[in-house]
């Protein structure tokens, strides 16, 4: 083995490099310097491309694994982790920070609790009405006398006189005398059946009759006139009638019976605060236990919202009128209405509803049996219906059956001034007695021509049929004797 011992050694060409074919053996402990470095442990060499240079491998960091939150080093820690709040991992409302002030349960509220701060007090409670009459805003003022109402000016009352109306005043004022109606007293307790008195006071009818000469009477004392048409004060011809008072289970009947047999009961029912004693057959007692009264109102109409109960004065009838409230309907009513009478006799006015097309006569289950009329006409919407010109005037008419005269060859339809316009047939067909149809020319204002046989198409036919030629034809067709 060869050795070549020198402390440098270089190429004869300056700067040029060396070669070293059989390669280059560092013995162990011996150093390896490169531009007068021996490097550190785990350096290797590495071109700089005008030289070599000592460099350093790079970390290689090791085999990657899930990163892990609770890992304080290495490579699954996580860096720059935010500060949490320990709700954020526990989930529980108890970590919350500010939590909120959350009331006790809810309970029923209750309208008599006082105490404000109590879960069960209501707040902004209404003030509710006590009920009480006299609490109420806006009272109506109620006549306590006869004497509170506008046009009354009764100072003092006294026994036997009568109100009257005053046209000077426009007032009723008080009146002395019996005004044409005897034998009337003042009566603090009224009641119906008995004598008329002042120690029984009570009302019998008796044997006293309601005529015409009564009715009379009281027209000439008070300017009635004929209410035939009003269905009250009517001449009737049972004007006679006995009275008596019937029980009806807490209420009673007033019972009247005409000459003529006919029973009529007029069944009187005790209202709020009233009650019926010693009901018998000549009488009995109303008893009443009312602190006010019922509002009245004078006036020639209706007072508007009116209660069960209230009572109107309708001026310009002289009629007293209760508000009643049936149970289906509420209306005015007459406080003393008339009887039914069973027969509508002698009326001289006229017989007139109080609201157009609203009233019938009769319904269908009680029929007018017969209608008679005279000499006028029966209007009937567009239809009228004279007797004395025999005519019937309708707008038109629809038919559910056949159109059949009474008499055969009788009647026509129209004449020569009102002639049929059109005649409509379903299927081309017209029927008449005989061989042949007459016709006959009758302009309006003219005489009728004489009339002519319209040859049927099967005469012709016989005629054609019965004829060798033309001749034959013209022969049998002038054979034919017109009408």
């Amino acid at each position: 083995m060869s050795k070549l011992l020198t402390n440098q050694i270089s190429n004869y060409t300056d700067n040029g490099p060396v070669e070293v074919k059989d390669g280059i053996n560092v013995a162990s402990g011996k150093p390896f310097q490169v531009a007068g470095a021996s490097g550190t442990s785990g350096q290797f060499l590495k071109s700089t491309g005008s030289s070599v240079a000592w460099e350093t491998f790079p970390t290689i960091p090791a085999a990657q694994v899930n990163s892990d939150w609770n890992a304080t080093s290495g490579v699954a820690q996580i860096l720059n982790k935010p500060t949490l709040a320990t709700v954020a991992t526990s989930g529980s409302y108890n970590d919350l920070l500010n939590q909120p002030t959350i009331p006790a349960a809810q309970v029923q509220v209750d309208w008599n609790q006082a105490t404000s701060n109590a879960i069960d007090f209501i707040k902004n409670k209404p003030t509710i009405f006590s009920g009480v009459y006299s609490d109420l805003s806006g009272k109506p003022t109620i006549p306590a006398t006869l004497n509170d109402l506008a046009d009354v000016n009764v100072p003092s009352a006294l026994d036997n006189q009568y109100l009257k109306w005053d046209a000077a005043t426009s007032r009723w004022i008080q009146g002395t005398g019996s005004a044409g109606i005897s034998n009337i007293v003042e009566d603090t307790t009224p009641q119906l059946g008995g004598t008329l008195d002042a120690n029984s006071n009570k009302i019998d009818m008796g044997t006293n009759e309601i005529t015409d000469a009564k009715v009379g009477q009281w027209d000439t004392a008070y300017g009635w006139g004929n209410h035939a048409s009003a269905g009250y004060l009517t001449s009737d011809a049972n004007t006679t009638y006995s009275q008596e008072v019937a029980q009806a289970t807490g209420n009673v009947k007033l019972r009247l019976v005409d000459s003529g047999g006919t029973q009529d009961d007029i069944l009187i029912t005790a209202g709020t605060n009233l009650s019926f004693s010693g009901v018998g057959s000549n009488g009995f007692t109303i008893n009443s236990t009312a602190s006010g009264g019922a509002t009245v109102t004078t006036d020639d109409t209706a007072p508007g919202s009116p209660s069960d109960g209230d009572l109107w004065w309708k001026s310009d009838e002289g009629r007293l009128k209760v508000y009643y409230a049936d149970g289906t309907s509420d209306q005015w009513v007459d406080a003393s209405p008339p009887l039914t009478p069973t027969d509508l006799t002698a009326f001289t006015g006229n017989i007139l509803p109080a609201t157009n097309d609203q009233q019938d006569i009769g319904s269908a289950s009680k029929k007018i049996r017969d209608l008679y009329l005279g000499s006028t006409s029966l209007h009937l919407g567009a239809v009228d219906i004279s007797e004395s010109s025999g005519k019937l005037v309708l707008p038109a008419v629809e038919m559910t059956g056949h159109f059949i005269p009474d008499t055969n060859a009788a009647y026509d339809l129209g004449n020569a001034e009102y002639k049929i316009r059109h005649l409509f047939l379903s299927d081309n067909t017209m029927y008449f007695q005989g061989d042949f149809l007459k016709v006959a020319q009758h302009n309006s204002g003219g005489a009728a021509q004489a009339p002519s046989y319209l040859i049927p198409l099967s005469k012709l036919k016989d005629a054609l049929n019965a004829s060798g030629d033309y001749e034959a034809f013209k022969n049998a067709i002038l054979a034919i004797t017109d009408a």
